[in-house]
């Protein structure tokens, strides 16, 4: 059988049955319920019997991020027996049940929202915590009187209740990974099968992703000009660009969709008569026989310039291409292909100095909406200044610049339904968002130009007391580049007046990055950053 570890959790169980059964057992035992994983993602949504967490404690963001961490710990038990512990910002009580497939660990029920009768804190102790959590504390109150209250017995017979449930799905899980070991085992049979007729497919004339022809037609037609030496025959090399960077950034369904573009574009523009052929990954060729050199360079010219007009694609359109007439008294008529080649890549060597992608990424935002240009530029000039006003070399103050300019380029990474205006997201969504910085750092790490201020981008926007994405890094383990971009990014973010924000005065502004000195921000920046406001006139 296959290892259990190869599989996940979506792969063993149906999550919304799942669904269904927690939603009717949190109904019925009036508990609040969810299945999640070690890690604490969530496998089904949470059954909340009741309103108080959801409405009162998570309208603060401390009461959010502790909520989480006391969750998180329970996810992290393996034990099958119930661990009970008491919510940090409810007061509340939760356990969590361990469930393993196989001696794995791969999920715990959280069972919450809880009040046991004789054993909760007092009523000062629950204003105080409301008040920890900037919470209104007759709200915070009132929302735990509604909360039902059970006995400790009885909320042991739920948890046994649960335990039950524990060990059965632990027994289904492991009668479903056998039989999806089975199903994986027929369809590796059937890979092989498939691998088969690939290797049939390959043999026809036709590439089955462009519908061009492919190489073996090719070189059968090269084969049957070659004894044609009273024919006027020229030969194109041409290569797409950015291919590889495509399938790195945005994966393989771009980069095939890239192929399949370029491929109707020369197929469109070529003569009935000519041969275009995909010989490999990104490498085309194409016969031109009873075509001059003159014609050849143009088709090449007219190829690029619809590629260049083409702005469909996540990366810039773009092909290397070189041309070359038969010589057909002094050489084969590989040898002009050979020729041809050369030129290509002396064409794509140019290219690739004229053509920065980072920036065609980001007017690809710019267009979209997703980012604003004249907050983007703020940014990065003001980032500059209040480097060089800390007393940054200037290169040094380039670098964090241009770190803040590019901080958000991994947005491009993400689907546009996620990021458009106005549009509101689920709690999955939001956490895709936060997922660009680490898509933005990804991506500078494949760029030349922008490889040493990855490690700036990825910490952009964290937060001082740790409670920020994508790592959670706290105070000096954010590096100083990284807290500046922030400070001036949310500055900027506040006062500028775009579709997503610039609704403050500066007055008001400043006051608010004081509040958050020490919370959101290093201290020392803020008070440094306002002086520079002040002297600066901002």
């Amino acid at each position: 059988m296959i290892p259990i570890d190869t599989y996940t959790f979506y792969d063993i169980f149906d999550v919304d049955s799942l669904q269904k059964l927690v939603d009717s057992l949190s109904a019925s035992l009036q508990v609040g319920i969810s299945i999640r994983s070690p890690q604490g993602e969530r496998f089904t949504a949470d059954s909340q019997y009741c309103r108080f967490c959801p409405d009162i404690i998570k309208s603060s963001s401390l009461g959010r991020v502790l909520c989480e961490q006391s969750l998180l710990s329970l996810c992290q038990g393996q034990e099958a027996s119930p661990r009970i512990c008491r919510c940090r910002p409810s007061g509340l009580i939760n356990a969590g049940i361990g469930i393993t497939v196989d001696g794995l660990h791969m999920f715990s029920i959280m069972v919450g929202q809880v009040r046991l009768a004789g054993e909760e804190p007092s009523e000062e102790e629950y204003r105080s915590i409301a008040r920890s959590l900037q919470i209104d504390e007759d709200s915070y109150l009132e929302g735990i009187r509604r909360t039902p209250v059970k006995t400790r017995k009885e909320f042991e017979n739920i948890l046994d209740t649960l335990s039950l449930l524990a060990e059965q799905l632990s027994q289904l899980g492991h009668k479903n990974l056998y039989l999806r070991s089975l199903i994986d085992a027929l369809e590796s049979q059937e890979l092989v099968h498939q691998k088969q007729r690939d290797i049939l497919e390959t043999l026809a004339e036709r590439d089955s992703m462009t519908g061009l022809y492919n190489r073996r037609k090719f070189e059968e037609a090269v084969a049957l000009y070659a004894r044609q030496k009273d024919r006027r025959i020229c030969m194109i090399s041409a290569d797409a660009n950015f291919l590889k960077l495509t399938n790195d950034i945005f994966g393989h369904e771009p980069g095939d969709l890239l192929i399949k573009t370029m491929a109707k574009i020369m197929k469109d523009l070529a003569k009935s008569d000519w041969l275009v052929a995909r010989c490999g990954g990104d490498e085309f060729r194409i016969i031109l026989p009873d075509t001059s050199l003159e014609t050849a360079l143009d088709y090449c010219r007219r190829v690029a310039r619809n590629c260049q007009k083409d702005k469909s694609l996540n990366l810039p359109l773009s092909i290397a291409m070189g041309a070359a007439e038969w010589i057909s008294d002094t050489e084969t008529l590989e040898d002009c292909f050979t020729r041809a080649d050369a030129k290509m890549y002396q064409n794509k060597t140019v290219l690739k100095h004229e053509q920065r992608v980072h920036d065609y990424i980001m007017e690809r935002l710019y267009d979209k909406q997703i980012l604003d240009r004249r907050a983007v530029k703020a940014i990065t000039d003001m980032t500059r200044e209040f480097g060089l006003y800390l007393g940054f070399p200037k290169e040094r103050a380039e670098e964090t610049s241009m770190a803040a300019h590019y901080q958000d380029i991994g947005m491009a990474k993400l689907p546009e339904s996620f990021v458009i205006r106005g549009q509101s997201r689920t709690e999955e969504e939001t956490c895709q968002i936060h997922m660009h910085v680490s898509h933005s750092y990804t991506m500078a790490r494949l760029f030349d130009e922008l490889y040493m201020i990855a490690d700036i981008i990825h910490c952009s926007h964290e937060n001082w007391n740790g409670t920020s994405y994508p790592n959670g890094l706290k105070g000096e383990q954010i590096p100083i580049e990284a807290r500046i971009i922030h400070l001036v990014s949310d500055y900027i973010s506040l006062t500028l007046p775009t579709v997503t924000g610039g609704f403050l005065s500066k007055d008001a502004a400043k006051k608010r990055l004081a509040a958050n000195a020490g919370i959101v921000y290093d201290p020392k920046l803020v008070t440094r950053f306002l002086e520079f406001l002040e002297k600066k006139q901002y």
